[in-house]
């Protein structure tokens, strides 16, 4: 259905055969430049990164909020993840998202851990 808007400025040329050649000018072009208006804010809108689910989430940045021997936990976005990852993470560690499966997250080191002060 979408589809369809693509035929308005060609549906619009009818214009031509109902109606004088001056008067069928002055309504074409502007269906025709609304159109145009059209098409090229749905290119804007296609080629913009996704912005929700998990194709968003994959490079994006998250950090450890515990880190036991196999259950690591991240904060995303104010949410809590179960995470997996090669290498051993760290309380406070920057990690990148790199893969969703589910609702684990695979990941990887960003950066060094922080160091916790002693307490």
């Amino acid at each position: 259905m979408h589809h369809a808007f693509l035929f308005v400025p060609l549906i619009a040329l009818i214009l031509f055969l109902l109606l004088p050649w001056p008067y069928a000018l002055a309504l074409y072009v502007p269906i025709a430049g609304v159109s145009l208006l059209g098409y090229w804010k749905a290119l804007q809108a296609q080629r913009r990164p996704p912005a929700v689910g998990k194709r968003a989430m994959i490079g994006e940045q998250a950090e450890v909020i515990s880190s036991k021997s196999e259950e690591t936990e991240v904060r995303y976005r104010g949410e809590t993840w179960r995470a997996v990852s090669s290498q051993a993470l760290q309380r406070g560690q920057e990690v990148i998202i790199e893969d969703v499966e589910g609702l684990t997250l695979r990941v990887a080191p960003l950066s060094q851990p922080a160091e916790d002060p002693v307490q």
